[in-house]
């Protein structure tokens, strides 16, 4: 009892002592409830970089509140953590789908996806070979693949520029191969297009799933300078010649391999396809002139002219173009036909229609001066060609030249028309002819010709004939005159006075009109087809002097 008092006592005293302090301090308030944290949703984009088979995650331009982010790899790996990037290296090869989702405590979140591929591939390894055959525009190199990588190359190739060092494939001028290619092989490749004297940068390079990967080195070359032609001075024209200066100005880096002029009386632009290939120049000397002769031209005609210079690679430099004009032809009085059979042409360039109709299929061979495709060639089986009738071919006095090329007669009637004035299919209007045939009393050949007088146009009637005998060469060009009026004659071989008769029964030749002028050919039923070449036909309606026709064997 006495006990419970004393413990009643001083818990009274603890009341009092309590209040009292109570009493003498400040007022004050209990807490309150604990305040709400505040997020803003999470976000970003998730970014790969991709190292082989290593990859680096991380959340690019994050935002908002983010705790914890967990990583899914797509392979079954995963993690955690609350910094905003994480590093996985996948155990194979494959493509994969990635996972991030990002979160806070607030219970927002949000999954970032992304698909990766990763492999054991690197960029590809190529070397390229120093540029060869290097020309003013262009030049030959190679590459080789020595490493794929460990992945498909997709492209390689090579990739140059004169401004980027290092170049870069398909930003520069690239030369792209999509294919397949072999390991270590040499890959030749011809760059195309370049400006002369000019440095060019060079890579090879090849692609794959990892990247491309170029040579190492940059390779650089220079291109070549192209030669530089002109033709100096005034061309020294004459009735069928001229001759140029050409003159080699600059040899150029590589030199050219052929020196030329071209010369043209049809293209004011004369090149290898119109007028090649001209007159060539052997070893001109830099700055030095060096004289070339156009020959077989025509008289009072303008020609246009330009050098040349033909690179290794076929390229041809062509120099500055002249014209000149031949003098006018002194022995052209007269002249009623003229075939001259330069570049095929079967055209009479006197303008008076006689134009060469060809029979069969005659050629073409070189003239007598070296000019390609300027003489008719004639078989010997059924190849010929004529003049079609024609008042001009059957003048009061006529000078008939022509340059013959005679192979072996070799037919039954040991005999080869040069040309005949008659119908072909009856011999009918006959007026003049010449033919050649073996010597019948010692060696060598014969040539004669006939002219008709007193004969009334009858066929075989009438004939004055005149001839002589010589031993040509066969096989080489000679040259062959008929000259008549009135009552003489004159036969003319290779410019000396063969034969002349001064007492022909009439003072006039029969002008029998309907028969074509036949060339390498009789008529149908003795054709005697002439074998070789012709050319430099000309017929005259008047009889040349001694003087004349030397200057046409000498033209």
């Amino acid at each position: 009892m006495k006990s419970r008092n004393i413990s009643t006592l001083f818990s009274l005293i603890f009341c009092v002592i309590g209040g009292l302090f109570l009493w003498a301090c400040d007022p004050w308030e209990l807490p309150g409830k604990k305040s709400k944290r505040e997020c803003t949703p999470p976000s970003g984009n998730l970014a790969a970089q991709i190292q082989q088979r290593k990859v680096d995650f991380s959340i690019a331009n994050s935002a908002g509140t983010i705790d914890q982010i967990s990583w899914n790899f797509g392979n079954g790996s995963s993690t955690e953590t609350t910094g905003t990037t994480a590093s996985y290296t996948y155990p194979t090869s494959g493509t994969y789908t990635v996972t991030a989702n990002l979160s806070n405590t607030c219970k927002q979140s949000i999954t970032l996806t992304r698909e990766i591929v990763v492999s054991d591939a690197v960029p590809p390894t190529v070397t390229l070979q120093p540029a060869t055959d290097i020309n003013p525009n262009t030049a030959n190199i190679q590459m080789t693949v020595t490493a794929n990588g460990n992945a498909t190359i997709t492209e390689y190739g090579i990739t140059y520029s004169k401004t980027s060092n290092p170049p870069v494939a398909r930003v520069d001028a690239t030369i792209p191969i999509s294919a397949s290619v072999a390991l270590n092989t040499s890959i030749p490749f011809s760059l195309t297009g370049l400006d002369a004297n000019t440095v060019y940068y060079v890579r090879s390079y090849a692609r794959n799933s990892a990247g491309i990967g170029y040579s190492s080195v940059v390779q650089n070359f220079r291109t070549g300078t192209k030669p530089a032609i002109s033709i100096t001075g005034n061309p020294t024209a004459g009735v069928s010649t001229a001759a140029v200066n050409f003159v080699l100005n600059n040899a150029g880096n590589p030199a050219a391999v052929t020196y030329g002029v071209l010369y043209s009386s049809t293209s004011s632009t004369p090149d290898m396809d119109n007028a090649g290939p001209g007159v060539t120049v052997s070893n001109p000397n830099v700055g030095a002139n060096t004289a070339v002769n156009l020959t077989n031209l025509q008289p009072n005609t303008t020609y246009y002219c330009r050098p040349y210079a033909k690179l290794a690679s076929g390229e041809i430099v062509y120099g500055d173009i002249v014209s000149f004009k031949t003098q006018i032809d002194t022995v052209a009085d007269g002249l009623v036909a003229y075939l001259h059979f330069t570049n095929r042409s079967l055209v009479d360039a006197t303008g008076n229609g006689n134009d060469a109709i060809l029979v069969d299929n005659p050629g073409f061979t070189t003239d007598r001066r070296g000019n390609p495709n300027a003489a008719i060639l004639l078989d010997g089986i059924n190849d010929y060609f004529y003049m079609a009738e024609n008042s001009t071919l059957r003048p009061d006095a006529f000078t008939i030249s022509i340059w013959i090329r005679p192979s072996a007669i070799n037919n039954v009637n040991n005999r080869m028309q040069i040309y005949n004035k008659s119908r072909w299919s009856d011999s009918n209007f006959e007026m003049y002819s010449s033919l050649v045939k073996i010597n019948e009393t010692g060696p060598g050949l014969t040539f004669m010709t006939n002219v008709k007088q007193n004969s009334n146009c009858e066929v075989a009637k009438g004939w004055q004939s005149f001839q002589f005998s010589n031993n040509p060469t066969l096989d080489q060009w000679h040259h062959l005159v008929l000259v008549y009026s009135g009552r003489t004659s004159k036969m003319y071989f290779d410019n000396a006075l063969m034969d002349q008769n001064n007492n022909l029964p009439a003072n006039n030749i029969d002008k029998c009109p309907g028969g074509e002028l036949k060339f390498g050919a009789q008529i149908k039923d003795f054709p005697n087809y002439f074998k070789g070449a012709m050319d430099e036909i000309r017929i005259y309606r008047r009889a040349l002097s001694d003087s004349e026709i030397q200057t046409l064997y000498n033209q």
